[in-house]
């Protein structure tokens, strides 16, 4: 037999092994033909794949980092290890390592928009909105007919602080591609919103519904927006409307209004809420949970156990 016959079937058998899920057995052919074929990068990522597939993911990282520094030294960045490394600290929310290995990638590729755009928002994920103010004006500066690159600049001001130059780029992406001004209010409603700038939110959200008032989630953002500044009353205009627009959503709509009201401690509002999220989906089990708890915060034992009766007799529970 052929070192490259017998390589091939190693191959094909640990290809198999990782198919059938039997990760272990994949792992100990990957790891044999590694050190058979010490400069085939491919093999080495058929193992991290493997190592990640079977939940050890410190040993994927391992090789992935290896395969990395290849990759870098070459004149093609091909960005394989890269990508697989970026997945991975974003899941498990490591994005201190995620910058790192970014900023590399941007030394030898300094013009590769894509990561420039994902070294822009690690930083934002990183707490580091300032350099990610720098990238993104690059960005703008690089292109500067891209709205999607000012929305992104907007989104980096609003994590540092300066919600009048968010404001401002905001401005700058609508004048670039006015036909989706109500798309950029929004982005930039939600932003403010997570930023707890309510009134800046309620202005962004409401000038997106001027530009199109057919936005069923725009409104239910927008409702939300009132929950947090206490305006119980707009809040549910604000979700009926969108209910109307979109009856087959409805009960979800209401059901994200009562939990929006529930965080709020109101369980009042919540309660009507989740009873009308039943009414729209009587046969969503879980809608009754939710009316469940807020019942019971209430002390309305009796409501609580008919709609806990009704969850059960859904199936929702073994």
């Amino acid at each position: 037999m052929s070192k490259k016959t017998e390589i091939d079937e190693f191959y094909d058998l640990a290809d198999q092994h990782m198919r059938e899920g039997r990760y272990d057995e994949a792992i100990s052919l990957y790891r044999k033909l590694a050190e058979m074929n010490p400069e085939d990068d491919s093999i080495v990522m058929s193992l991290a794949c493997a190592y990640r597939d079977s939940g050890r993911l410190s040993d994927a990282v391992l090789c992935l980092e290896r395969l990395l520094e290849k990759e870098l030294k070459r004149k093609t960045f091909t960005g394989f290890a890269f990508d697989e490394l970026v997945k991975i600290y974003r899941n498990e929310g490591n994005y201190e390592r995620l910058v790192v290995i970014c900023e590399a990638a941007v030394a030898v590729q300094p013009d590769d928009v894509s990561l420039l755009i994902t070294l822009g928002n690690s930083y934002l994920n990183a707490g580091k909105p300032d350099r990610a103010i720098e990238v993104f004006k690059m960005l703008t500066e690089m292109d500067p007919d891209a709205p999607s690159f000012f929305c992104n600049l907007g989104n980096a001001h609003v994590a540092a602080g300066d919600f009048d130059s968010a404001e401002d780029a905001c401005n700058s992406a609508i004048s670039i591609e006015p036909s989706d001004a109500h798309k950029f209010y929004s982005e930039l409603g939600i932003a403010f919103f997570q930023a707890e700038q309510y009134e800046r939110a309620e202005t962004a959200l409401k000038r997106s519904l001027d530009c199109r008032p057919d936005q069923p989630l725009v409104l239910c953002a927008l409702g939300d927006v009132f929950i947090k500044q206490g305006k119980s009353d707009d809040a549910r205009m604000s979700y009926e409307k969108a209910a109307k627009l979109d009856p087959v959503s409805s009960g979800g709509y209401y059901n994200r209004m009562g939990n929006m009201f529930a965080g709020e401690h109101n369980h009042k509002m919540a309660i009507e809420a989740f009873e009308k999220a039943v009414s729209a989906e009587p046969h969503n089990p879980f809608y009754y949970l939710s009316l469940v708890k807020s019942c019971e915060i209430e002390g309305l034992h009796d409501k609580a156990r008919k709609a806990y009766k009704k969850a059960k007799a859904l199936g929702v529970f073994p």
